[in-house]
């Protein structure tokens, strides 16, 4: 990407061949794109299938880069997600196109914070990066309750920030410590997997989430009730969490979505699967994320889409169900249950690896 974009600011000096730098919003498409640059449709149509479904979801905020000569373009970099972009280049009458890696700038950081007034202060005051605060609390939310975190407490962090263009795109924390007077953790990046252990190859979550959505009550448990709706009793195979319409849904585990779509009484839904036999319902959905579709994989904690009220509903809910081996289960009993400890193999593998991170770094364990 940097050998590129020199290669484009060379022509640029020596040809007076304009570069341009622009921002992709929510109002603009790939069709849009063409037609405003002058160029031929063809150049959608004949790309691949999936690179089309890339095109139709550009994420809105992304930098992309035009190189012109007077009114005619002749290059172009559009990012299609945070590793590959389309190059459109311009070749005797024609354009071809293809698909080309991002390439960013990384850097490893270590950052020493004490919490003196409030954690989101104290920890930008030393690091400048507001994104850190949320990726500690979501690393330590399981042990910690944050809202009643001692003064002085203090926080070691190792960190990767991803760059492009001198701006940081992603923060990465590689290693970090809570500490004070009652407690201390530590948090290790497996980069096996990509979960967060402790120096005793414990993870530091579940498999599953609490609960996929920040919640106002829950109106109905698992079990038989009274429906609202066919006024009989029936078996409620989930749990029914209130809240506004819009409220973003999470997936509560990793996993593959295997269904994205209308089911009768459930309306808008997502059901996904998870290893070790489990599958998760997301019902009465409003509408999906952008970029969701069957067979995607994503990662505990990922939007899948929004509270709503289709289907047959009473009222704003997320109805949210979990089966395992074909049979429903009550979600409020496997938060506890699916604890991930890395053993044999995996552990050595590890263990390996925090030992020569903690040498690397000179970091200190209590």
């Amino acid at each position: 990407m940097k050998k590129f974009l020199i290669f484009l600011f060379s022509f640029s000096f020596l040809l007076a061949y304009k570069v341009e730098t622009h921002k992709w919003s929510a109002r603009d498409t790939f069709y849009g794109f063409l037609k405003k640059n002058s160029l031929p449709v063809s150049i959608y149509y004949d790309l691949p299938p999936k690179i089309k479904r890339e095109v139709r979801r550009i994420p809105v905020g992304s930098t992309f880069f035009i190189l012109k000569d007077n009114n005619t373009l002749k290059q172009a970099l559009i990012p299609l997600n945070d590793k590959e972009q389309l190059q459109i280049i311009k070749k005797g009458k024609e354009y071809i196109t293809k698909v080309v890696p991002i390439i960013y700038e990384t850097q490893t950081k270590y950052a020493e914070v004490t919490v003196n007034s409030y954690l989101s202060y104290d920890i930008y005051k030393q690091t400048k990066l507001r994104s850190l605060t949320n990726e500690i609390v979501n690393i330590f939310e399981d042990r910690i309750n944050f809202r009643t975190i001692p003064k002085n407490t203090k926080i070691k962090i190792l960190y990767e920030e991803k760059l492009r263009f001198g701006k940081v795109k992603d923060v990465k924390i590689l290693f970090a410590q809570i500490s004070n007077r009652y407690y201390t953790y530590n948090a290790f990046l497996n980069p096996y997997d990509n979960r967060y252990y402790d120096e005793k190859a414990k993870s530091l979550k579940g498999m599953f989430l609490p609960a996929p959505l920040k919640y106002k009550r829950i109106s109905s448990y698992f079990g038989k009730r009274f429906h609202p709706i066919f006024h009989k009793w029936k078996m409620h195979d989930g749990i029914d969490y209130v809240n506004k319409i819009g409220t973003p849904i999470h997936t509560v585990a990793d996993g593959k979505v295997i269904f994205k779509g209308w089911i009768k009484g459930y309306g808008r839904a997502v059901k996904i699967r998870h290893k070790n036999g489990y599958i998760t319902l997301y019902a009465h959905l409003h509408g999906y994320k952008r970029g969701l579709y069957v067979g995607k994989w994503v990662k505990q904690g990922d939007t899948i889409g929004y509270l709503g009220n289709s289907g047959l509903s009473t009222g704003p809910h997320l109805h949210f169900g979990v089966m395992r081996y074909g049979k429903w289960i009550n979600p409020l009993k496997i938060k506890n249950s699916a604890k991930i400890t890395l053993w044999g193999k995996k552990r050595k593998q590890f263990l390996s690896y925090i030992q020569t991170l903690q040498k690397e770094y000179n970091l200190a364990l209590k």
